[in-house]
């Protein structure tokens, strides 16, 4: 495997096989390195830094453009059902992801907002954060928000 010489790649991303070069970007599927949820981007601020908080430290990819963030978790270890609201989603195995380079940690296209290789976030960690986490603000705790039909 090619490593690259830069003195800001840290030589455990360069054992991460799914982690591309410098200057690179790669598509896999879930479900073979990673699971994935996908968060709205206005949501993912204040649940991201609640996961932190919580000890969650795994990779995070933030993308400015499609205005999602993914939460990347070990393959095989998340279950969607109660994550299904406020446009979370559990980006199904198979579903294509691309990443960036580890050091792509700013701006305004894909990059990371925590890197790989800075810890793990289990996936009991964020079901626990999700079931504690943002709350629709516009309606109180309890009651159903009605749904017109167009």
């Amino acid at each position: 495997m090619h490593r690259a010489g830069s003195l800001r790649q840290d030589p455990y991303l360069a054992q991460l096989p799914w982690v591309p070069p410098a200057g690179g970007l790669r598509t896999w599927e879930c479900g073979e390195y990673f699971d994935a949820v996908r968060i709205p981007a206005t949501l993912a601020p204040p649940l991201i830094a609640a996961l932190q908080t919580a000890g969650g430290r795994g990779p995070v990819l933030a993308d400015p453009y499609s205005g999602s963030w993914h939460i990347l978790l070990d393959p095989g270890t998340v279950q969607s059902a109660p994550w299904a609201r406020h446009g979370i989603r559990l980006l199904r195995p198979g579903t294509r992801l691309t990443v960036p380079a580890a050091h792509v940690t700013t701006g305004t296209d894909l990059h990371w907002h925590t890197p790989p290789g800075s810890g793990e976030t289990p996936a009991e960690l964020l079901d626990e954060v999700l079931n504690d986490g943002p709350r629709n603000t516009s309606a109180p705790r309890g009651t159903r928000r009605v749904r017109r039909s167009r």
